[in-house]
């Protein structure tokens, strides 16, 4: 065989096997072999034999069978040699190019290594880097080469030619070329994750070729993004198996919605930096190939990737080296992409200034956008017409909170930055930033112009799985929001959004709380905890602590914005009430299935309940009166309760099937 894959791709870079090595022994199996599975593998035309490598020495035996599922085909195929090192096996005549699943076969036994994609080398097809150049390729649809796609390392930006062809002078710092997926095409994916970067392997000053494979899609202008903030899977807190809620719910969102184009985008803090690694205990570790590998439960859905501050690894320094792994296994740290009319941005504003030595964990980082990278962003633009609405992620908020005026900013960008940043879109007819982070929820709306939105998106996590965790069947961020996503409605250069709550239907937009009902004092709620432990809930509890027979009634609407409309009627008397919101309320059902059960054991409350400005207020006529209650968004999608009072204030009145475990 010309072509020994395992060589070069482990010589290269001895991390990759993080994202492409074979799979865990399932419990039960009766032999254990790992096999090197790279991402892609790229063969002569009319091969006859493959080799991996092997892991840990983990070979498969002589008399094993290799096995290759594809999509439309399957192989067996029989070990010609094996070692310590690689295992060879045969490829069967009329093999074809594609996307493979590798297996090994011992006896009735079958044990999955990993997947990749088997190309063919195209010889003599007139593509040649260049004077100058040192990254170059081709961007293909069906044997095609496709035009004027965007193409850059991070700091060069260039577009393919008429063939479909790029070359680039390139000093390879961040290691990768990626491509901007152009508005009428998809890419290829590996499992949910779209392959839109090749890694580069070969020194800076050494040309090397790195192709792409488009598909062409009918129907884009009409779509729907889902936008998940953060998720930080860690395994603890029964977080993946809450997690597995979550996809479910995603799933049968999509189901319902047949025949509709779906995509999806996270906002960072997919993992958790801290869990990566845990020596004391090995088989808790969880990374990015974990992270994956449940997300894939969302099968087919085209999933692009934002890098937030816990993505970052807490043993390295600086910017570059603490985003290795995320590079290799996830996607570029920035790049864009387009889905129909949408020009969609990715940004990482989290820059890293650990002081790492490779052992000795640590975190420090600024939220801000480095200069290089609103570089990038000037050249990116420079190639999207300025009648295209744009759609920027990342994890840090360009603005803060509005209810925020109580202790400043908070977790937002540097204000040089966000300036930058604003004047950077300013030429384009509507901004949506999205962002993360806070764990919260809130919009900022017509800042400076009567066309920038930031949505701070609220959290799948929401109070990292620990409601959840605590407290079954209830899942709520630290201001109440419920842990959800954001469903964003694309209609040409139309964009309308709504959040959707997991477990809930998507008309589920406020809660609301009879205040006579609440009575949160700790001889109610925390019988066995300690003196400080109670000082603690009286110190996150002083507006809901006393009894009340005022017939208030509180509604926590958690996507508000000045747009909103907030009706509340009387059944019995038909009158109107006034609402007014409130400032720096606290949320109580997040106190009570969250704070509540921690302090009770005398445990800390890291992720305290936190004060909110999308609290409202209604006062009745009586104790049992009747509320119709009627919220309408800005786009007329209207949620309703009518609440029958005295309403129950307890966890299982709030609580959802769907998020049971």
């Amino acid at each position: 065989m010309r072509t020994h894959v395992f060589l070069y791709f482990s010589a290269i870079f001895g991390m990759l096997f993080l994202a492409s090595c074979g799979q865990k022994e399932p419990e039960g199996s009766a032999f254990d072999v790992r096999l090197d599975i790279p991402s892609e593998i790229e063969l002569d035309e009319g091969a006859k034999s493959l080799s991996l490598g092997v892991l840990d020495g983990k070979k498969p035996m002589a008399t094993d069978v290799i096995v290759l599922a594809g999509s439309a085909s399957q192989h067996i195929c029989n070990i010609l040699e094996t070692t310590g090192e690689y295992v060879k096996f045969e490829l069967p005549d009329g093999w074809k190019a594609g996307a493979y699943t590798i297996s090994v076969q011992r006896g009735a036994s079958l044990l999955k290594q990993g997947s990749t994609t088997i190309k063919v080398k195209v010889v003599g097809d007139g593509v040649e880097p260049g004077e100058g150049t040192t990254v170059y390729g081709k961007v293909s649809c069906a044997g095609q080469g496709v035009p004027g796609v965007v193409v850059s390392d991070g700091y060069e930006v260039v577009q393919t030619d008429s063939e479909g062809v790029y070359r680039m002078v390139s000093e390879k710092r961040h290691k990768y070329v990626f491509i901007s997926v152009p508005s009428g095409y998809s890419a290829t994916l590996d499992g949910v994750l779209p392959v839109i970067h090749k890694q580069l392997e070969l020194r800076a000053g050494v040309a090397e070729r790195k192709d792409f494979e488009l598909s062409k899609v009918s129907g884009q202008d009409n779509h729907t993004m889902l936008v998940f903030g953060d998720i930080h899977l860690a395994n603890r807190t029964d977080d993946r198996a809450q997690f597995g809620c979550f996809t479910t719910d995603v799933t049968n969102f999509i189901a319902s919605h047949s025949g509709e184009m779906f995509y999806a985008m996270t906002l960072g803090d997919m993992t958790w930096d801290q869990f990566w690694i845990k020596p004391e205990s090995p088989d808790k570790n969880y990374g990015f190939k974990e992270y994956v590998s449940d997300a894939s439960a969302m099968r087919g859905l085209p999933l692009f990737n934002t890098i937030g501050n816990h993505d970052h690894s807490i043993y390295y320094s600086g910017d570059f080296d603490t985003v290795v792994e995320y590079k290799v296994n996830i996607a570029p740290t920035y790049y864009s992409f387009n889905v129909g009319k949408v020009h969609y941005v990715v940004i990482d504003d989290i820059e890293c200034q650990n002081n790492g030595d490779g052992t000795t964990a640590g975190r420090d980082y600024a939220s801000n956008i480095v200069n290089e990278q609103l570089e990038w962003l000037k050249k990116d633009l420079a190639f999207v017409p300025k009648d295209r609405p744009l759609v920027i992620t990342m994890h840090s908020p360009v603005y803060k909170n509005p209810g925020a005026s109580r202790g400043g900013s908070g977790y937002n960008i540097k204000q040089s930055a966000g300036s930058i940043l604003e004047q950077t879109v300013s030429g384009y007819p509507e901004i949506h930033f999205f962002s993360a982070h806070t764990h919260k929820m809130y919009n900022v709306d017509n800042l400076s112009t009567d066309h920038v939105y930031e949505h701070n998106a609220g959290a799948v996590c929401a109070t990292w799985w620990w409601t959840g965790h605590l407290t079954k069947g209830v899942h709520l961020c630290q201001d109440g929001t419920p842990g959800g996503y954001t469903v964003l409605k694309v209609n040409g250069t139309d964009i309308k959004w709504e959040y959707k709550a997991i477990g809930f239907p998507l008309d589920y937009k406020f809660r609301s709380y009879d205040r006579n009902e609440i009575a949160l004092t700790a001889e109610n709620w925390t019988p066995k905890a300690n003196e400080a432990h109670v000082d603690i809930l009286n110190q996150y509890n002083t507006q809901w602590k006393a009894t009340s027979t005022d017939n208030y009634v509180y509604l926590n609407i958690w996507n508000y914005d000045p747009n909103w409309k907030i009706e509340v009627r009387e059944k019995e008397t038909g009158k109107t009430l006034q609402c007014s919101r409130m400032s720096w309320m606290r949320d109580p059902l997040h106190i009570i299935s969250y704070m509540v059960p921690r302090l009770n054991g005398n445990n800390g409350t890291t992720f305290e309940t936190c004060e909110t400005y999308h609290m409202f207020r209604v006062q009745a006529s009586s104790p049992t009166t009747t509320l119709e209650i009627k919220v309408t968004d800005r786009f007329g999608n209207v949620s309703t309760e009518t609440m029958t009072r005295p309403k129950a204030f307890t966890t299982a009145a709030y609580s959802s099937d769907a998020l049971l475990f």
